[in-house]
């Protein structure tokens, strides 16, 4: 199943400049695979070295000088004889080789004619417990791997039709008999989700039953690696915690209790330690309020008000308990379970978009104030705008909140994620001096978000 990020990975492999390539995503999002594709597609002979196993190399990673001699001992242990140029090492379950991190440095400067990817699922670990003077800065790249999205798995189980949404116009509605269709796709999307062994068994027809299966099978591998951040970390973490709140995040996406209400009885720093654990882990997504309606949205986070999202949508639907006729008879998604499912897709879209290069951060807008809450879902950059973001139904004047930070930022455009086709109608706001400002709103279907994304930061 092909992957966006691929062509992130073709244009590294195809450079001679680069740098060893540390490849980062959480477990079973399809990170072996995409090297595999990588070698398949550039026809270069894939070296795998899996540090689960014994190697006897480990000992020489404490030799800075010996990084030439590592690579062509491996070699020369698999009797392999092409090129250098032509050759792709992969180190895959990374973290369980303290210091081959620190080490990636040594390729680069001692055998640059080598190509070397590092990743492991638990490998995050690794890269955060290095102090900054041992770890190779300036001397690794990166690239960053989610779930599959919408587009990707789209393209993976209707080709003729992911091909067609690629012709779609952004600006006009989508024919009527396309619109279904699309709808159709999106509803099954949620109900798989983007875990590529569920999406591949769902393409091949296995059935919901087995589908719902594997997400399982997923979830629980998440909990039986739990044990292990601490083994992985200089911090000691309880892994009733971190089960507790992996759970909790799963089913109910869009979570923004505060810490002592995610687990009563237990102090706030404490439960905030165990959610970076798992944010580290890249198995949670963390979204910050902003008060920022212009790049960088960094500049504006107030770490007090915050949300969590989970990795994927189709392991949300599984642990929501959720039977599939719901998905398939709702006329409008954003119903179903509060609105939270497609908050989940929405935030899953956003980390998905290039560039790959580094990982994308979520953020939203939201005012407390006595008698006077509100909240944005997301604020989405693109192309250096900044588009508020909801999830919502009905007409714009129904769209309290985004009316009030529309009135208070005075933003130009904004996006609203819906049921419906695609539309595009003024906003007038009235400000507090009389006058009337205008806010673009563009009105999207669930299936449309990514390539409005797409389009938008390509200026096309």
């Amino acid at each position: 199943m092909y992957r966006f990020c691929l062509e992130k990975l073709k244009r590294w492999a195809l450079n001679p400049q680069s740098k060893p390539l540390v490849l980062r995503g959480a477990r079973q999002v399809g990170k072996t695979t995409l090297v595999r594709q990588l070698a398949d597609a550039q026809q270069l002979t894939l070296v795998e070295v899996n540090m689960e196993d014994d190697h006897y190399f480990t000992k020489m990673l404490t030799q800075k000088n010996k990084a030439k001699d590592i690579l062509e001992l491996i070699l020369l242990e698999r009797n392999i004889t092409a090129s250098p140029q032509d050759i792709l090492f992969f180190f895959d379950e990374a973290q369980e080789q303290p210091g081959l991190y620190a080490y990636l440095r040594y390729f680069k400067e001692l055998a640059p004619e080598y190509k070397v990817i590092a990743a492991g699922s638990l490998f995050e670990f690794e890269l955060t417990s290095q102090k900054a003077s041992q770890g190779p800065t300036g001397r690794i790249e990166y690239a960053y791997l989610e779930p599959m999205s919408f587009l990707e798995f789209l393209r993976a189980y209707n080709r003729s039709a992911y091909d067609k949404l690629l012709t779609i116009d952004t600006k006009c509605s989508v024919p009527a008999p396309l619109h279904e269709l699309y709808t159709r796709c999106f509803k099954e999307y949620l109900l798989c989700g983007g875990m590529p062994e569920v999406v591949k068994a769902f393409v091949d027809g296995q059935g919901p039953l087995r589908v719902d299966e594997i997400k399982s099978d997923i979830l629980t591998g998440y909990i039986s690696d739990l044990p292990r951040y601490a083994a992985l970390n200089t911090t000691t973490y309880d892994v009733d915690i971190l089960s507790s709140l992996l759970m909790q995040i799963v089913t109910l996406p869009a979570n923004s209790k505060k810490y002592s209400e995610l687990l009563p009885g237990i102090k706030a720093d404490r439960v905030k330690k165990h959610l970076d654990a798992l944010q580290k882990a890249k198995v949670i997504r963390k979204s910050s309020h902003t008060s920022q309606v212009k790049v960088p949205l960094s500049s504006g986070v107030n770490d007090k008000h915050y949300k969590y999202f989970s990795l994927d949508v189709g392991l949300s639907y599984t642990s929501l308990g959720l039977p599939v006729t719901q998905i398939y008879t709702s006329s409008d998604i954003n119903d179903v379970a509060n609105g939270v499912l497609a908050e989940q897709y929405v935030a899953q879209t956003i980390a998905a978009l290039p560039p790959f290069h580094k990982a994308a951060s979520l953020y939203h807008w939201q005012r407390s104030q006595k008698n006077a809450t509100a909240e944005v879902d997301f604020m989405l950059a693109l192309a250096g705008d900044v588009f508020p973001l909801e999830c919502k139904s009905g007409v714009s004047t129904k769209m309290k909140s985004l009316r009030i930070l529309c009135k208070e930022k005075q933003c130009n455009k904004a996006i609203r994620v819906w049921a419906g086709n695609i539309t595009h109608e003024d906003m007038q706001i009235t400000l507090d001096d009389g006058t009337t400002h205008t806010t673009q709103l563009i009105s999207l279907p669930h299936y449309m978000l990514e390539r409005f994304c797409y389009k938008y930061q390509s200026g096309s």
